[in-house]
């Protein structure tokens, strides 16, 4: 028999003698350690199951062991129960402490109170833009119009509809012309006055004395009513 199957393996698998004899022994050996494991586990459980069987039959015999064991089957889990809710209110409370903060809030700045610096924060004004905003606002005195910002060379629809999103238009006129006492240099200093219109306000008001509103500068006849209103918010009387 045995010649057979040493026969067998090497005709077929090209054992040699001594390799055949090697390779009987160890499938013996390895099937041996592969019914190892069943044997003890089948074992362990022949043993709790009569053990199980041991203890139905106490306690069918013994109500008061029955009862006793029923008891404190209950207090134990009762006494679990709160401990699990315990560990879930304190898992929902770390859970809130490690929530997401929300990013802080930025000062809500008017626009007469934003300087060249801050202006910058606005996408699309840099630093020369922004210098030329303030530059231009101060020299008015201030703006009485959100549209006067359209006459800043740089400056569109666009950018500043920006530029009042962050910064929240208001009208504000910081510095007026007193226009009975205003020097030919204090009237040019302003955007909206040149030289001539500065030398015949000087002019007629030396002509025909004070001027009592904005509409007296109207008998200046070169001055259009559309011109005096752009200047109006900027005199005093």
């Amino acid at each position: 028999m045995m010649d057979k199957l040493f026969y067998f393996l090497k005709t077929y698998l090209g054992f040699t003698r001594k390799e055949s004899r090697g390779f009987v022994f160890v499938i013996p050996m390895l099937a041996i350690l592969y019914a190892i494991p069943h044997w003890i586990s089948g074992y362990f459980r022949s043993y709790n199951e009569e053990d199980y069987l041991a203890y139905l039959e106490k306690v069918k015999s013994n109500p008061e062991f029955y009862n006793a064991a029923t008891r404190t089957s209950d207090t134990a889990s009762i006494a679990v129960w709160p401990q699990e809710e315990n560990k879930k209110t304190d898992n929902r409370q770390k859970t809130q402490l490690l929530s997401r903060p929300e990013a802080p809030q930025l000062n809500s700045l008017p626009f007469p109170e934003a300087t060249a610096v801050e202006l910058q924060m606005v996408s699309g004004v840099g630093p020369v833009l922004s210098a030329r905003i303030e530059s231009f606002r101060d020299k008015l005195g201030g703006f009485h119009s959100a549209e006067q910002l359209l006459e800043v060379y740089g400056i569109d629809g666009e950018l500043a509809a920006k530029i009042y999103e962050l910064f929240p238009f208001q009208a504000q006129i910081n510095r007026r012309i007193k226009i009975n006492e205003a020097t030919f240099k204090d009237l040019v200093s302003h955007p909206y006055i040149g030289t001539g219109e500065a030398k015949v306000i000087i002019a007629y008001r030396n002509q025909h004395g004070r001027y009592d509103v904005a509409n007296d500068l109207l008998g200046i006849k070169i001055f259009t009513k559309e011109w005096v209103d752009r200047i109006a918010p900027y005199l005093s009387f």
